[in-house]
């Protein structure tokens, strides 16, 4: 079982959309949301991140094997760009 954890810059119907897109897909185990959170960050104009009043989504995909892993990581990014979504793949929370 292989993992894939992002973050996900925006707000609730960005991140329900990327989360049933998910839940549709082959091979895909679990869709799971492990933190909801308002993030303040004062460096986010210099960074070019999300700014002011975004919400930070921690999602969490179980796919089960590598081969599935890499094609939905591409699914997520095609996602994002086409709901307009910063992401953000992490190797923890």
């Amino acid at each position: 079982m292989r993992t894939i954890r992002f973050r996900l810059a925006g707000d609730r119907q960005i991140a329900d959309a990327m989360v049933v897109m998910l839940h549709e897909l082959d091979k895909v185990d679990r869709v799971e949301e492990v933190a909801d959170q308002m993030h303040a960050r004062d460096d986010t104009s210099s960074l070019g991140l999300a700014g002011d009043g975004e919400d930070f989504h921690d999602i969490e995909v179980h796919v089960l094997d590598a081969k599935t892993a890499a094609d939905v990581r591409d699914r997520i990014e095609i996602a994002g760009r086409d709901l307009s979504a910063t992401l953000e793949f992490v190797d923890e929370f």
